[in-house]
């Protein structure tokens, strides 16, 4: 009796392969015969339309091994691979080498980019040392650097990052499996103007005798525009407990889209981001007025859109909106006047505002991303009053204007005093922050909301900048060697007094009352020494925002006074 070996799962894995392996390799493990009686012919349709494409692969063991590869072929070189199932370019292949021939009596070397392969060239390269090093693959350096990838070896991928710097994955590098998302890979070829070659080479082993396999079904080949492949069943006498062995080999081509489709300059029109309207004032009914903050839209100085509100329309937002950015100074800075997202985009902000952050409308517009400008709405509030005296002095006067805001101020200060502290006296008063508190002066701040938690967090960070990074070890050197386990505002108030600083019990009160705080309330439980404490300060817990632009002025002072008296060169330029 015949058999059909459509039927037999020896020979289904092929289909399997043809079908499903390809477009799903990375996502799931090998196929089993469990995956089994899938239709031959859906997968090439399909091929070069799904999110990831597999561009390697390879399996060597029982009953089965296979292989796929990917190569770019120039248009010159297209009707020649699809001739033929064999592959036009081997893993392993296409590494750069000579060649020598002989023209007119003479024997010419030449160099060759791909090795003997023409313009063929690979887009996964094995590299192999011959057992001295581990082998790897890789992607084409032109391909990574065409989109300009980060390459995270731990995790075997490469990234691309978004308008704001969030990873995407764009491939998956595995030591049996390279896949890349189409997206890229399309605009790749768009660019290149290369054809994408997969090829595929699978054998599988049975124990059905030759001749019991239909006539018919012993060999298959298939040709069209785009793909060649031919598998073969033929009998077995190399591989032992095996009576049959089939071979599918050959290829399926990807055409690269037009060139305007490359996704870069000078084809690197996005398609429009939809608008983002904000609060600019109220109707006379009292509903909010909106309007959008496309900068195209928007009227200036210079005759643009008569009757739309004008570019620099300030518009007015919660303090809260900025505590994303605080959350996340690995990727976002929150200075005076400016926010910005590593060096991908910046937008310039007044929040020197005592109540608000107000940003102008088409900045907004212009300077952020559309994901961002969702964020600011949020939070947006009818106007609230006017720009600050800063922002108004820097944006419309052209003036120097220092900021007028407690924590900006206190930030400011304290890297003044340092740096002249070191050019004066020879040594930093305060130390760098240890790791993991890096950001600590670029994130002290008054609290965005009235919460008890974010108040802790903010009196931990300044009692770190003021207390725990003083120079112990530099004070002990210039005040002498005091009693054993002497803190650090001891250590500071023997240094002071020993220079002479007659300011020397006012400023160590307040480091003693601000470690005090710490102690008694961001490090432990709340009680009534934290009361006592805050009594002492004339400050409420219950206004926490207030109570902390107390202490970043009070902070901000006690760096002033020890700048003016140890280093007279030093000015409190920014004071207001």
């Amino acid at each position: 009796m015949k058999t059909d070996i459509r039927l037999d799962p020896a020979y289904i894995l092929q289909d399997d392969l043809i079908r499903d392996l390809l477009p799903t390799l990375g996502q799931k493990q090998w196929l089993s015969y469990a995956d089994a009686a899938k239709a031959l012919g859906d997968f090439l349709p399909t091929l070069g339309q799904n999110q990831w494409q597999v561009v390697y692969a390879s399996r060597d063991g029982n009953p089965d091994r296979f292989g796929i590869y990917s190569a770019l072929l120039p248009s010159a070189d297209l009707a020649t691979a699809l001739t033929q199932e064999s592959w036009d370019l081997s893993i392993g292949d296409g590494l750069p080498g000579f060649s020598q021939s002989w023209r007119q009596g003479t024997e010419v070397t030449t160099y060759h980019r791909f090795g003997g392969f023409g313009e063929i060239r690979p887009l996964v390269i094995y590299r192999h040392f011959h057992g001295a090093w581990p082998s790897y693959i890789e992607i084409c350096e032109e391909f990574r650097h065409f989109h300009n990838l980060a390459e995270d070896r731990e995790r075997g991928v490469l990234l691309d990052f978004d308008r704001s710097g969030y990873p995407i994955k764009v491939a998956q590098i595995q030591e049996h499996a390279v896949e890349i998302q189409l997206p890229y890979l399309l605009q790749f070829l768009a660019a290149t103007q290369q054809h994408l070659a997969i090829f595929f080479d699978v054998v599988r082993y049975s124990l059905i005798p030759v001749e019991d396999i239909l006539e018919d079904q012993r060999e298959l080949k298939h040709a069209d525009d785009r793909s060649r492949y031919f598998r073969h069943v033929v009998k077995c006498d190399f591989q032992p407990g095996y009576r049959t062995f089939s071979r599918l080999l050959g290829k399926v081509l990807v055409s690269p889209p037009s060139l305007e489709q490359c996704g870069k300059w000078p084809f690197d029109e996005r398609k429009p981001e939809a608008e983002v309207s904000f609060v600019i004032g109220v109707n006379p009914d009292g509903t909010p007025r909106e309007f959008t903050s496309h900068p195209d839209k928007l009227s200036n100085y210079f005759g643009a859109n008569p009757g739309a509100p004008n570019y620099l329309t300030p518009v007015y937002f919660r303090k809260e909106v900025l505590s994303k950015y605080y959350a996340d100074p690995d990727r976002y800075s929150v200075s005076d006047g400016l926010l910005g997202c590593f060096g991908l985009w910046s937008v310039q902000i007044d929040n020197n505002h005592p109540t608000h952050v107000v940003v102008f409308l088409g900045d907004l517009g212009r300077d952020l991303p559309y994901e961002e400008r969702l964020h600011w709405r949020q939070f947006n509030v009818p106007p609230q009053g006017g720009v600050s005296e800063t922002n108004f002095r820097r944006s419309f006067l052209a003036q120097f204007a220092p900021p007028k805001a407690a924590d900006l101020l206190f930030r400011a200060e304290y890297q003044r005093l340092n740096t002249a502290w070191r050019e004066t006296m020879g040594w930093p008063l305060f130390l760098e922050p240890r790791a993991g508190d890096e950001y600590l002066l670029a994130t002290v701040r008054v609290p965005v909301t009235n919460s008890q938690s974010e108040l802790d967090q903010q009196i931990l960070a300044l009692t770190k900048l003021l207390v725990d990074s003083l120079n112990e070890h530099a004070l002990v050197s210039h005040a002498g060697p005091g009693q054993k386990d002497e803190k650090g505002i001891t250590k500071l108030e023997r240094f002071l007094g020993g220079k002479g600083f007659p300011q020397t019990a006012a400023v160590i009160q307040f480091l003693r009352d601000l470690q005090a705080l710490r102690s008694s309330g961001a490090g432990h439980r709340k009680g009534s020494g934290y009361d006592k404490i805050l009594a002492g300060l004339g400050a409420s817990a219950q206004r926490k925002p207030e109570l902390m632009e107390r202490l970043l002025r009070e902070g901000t002072a006690v760096l002033r006074t020890l700048g003016d008296h140890f280093c007279p060169r030093h000015t409190s330029a920014g004071s207001g």
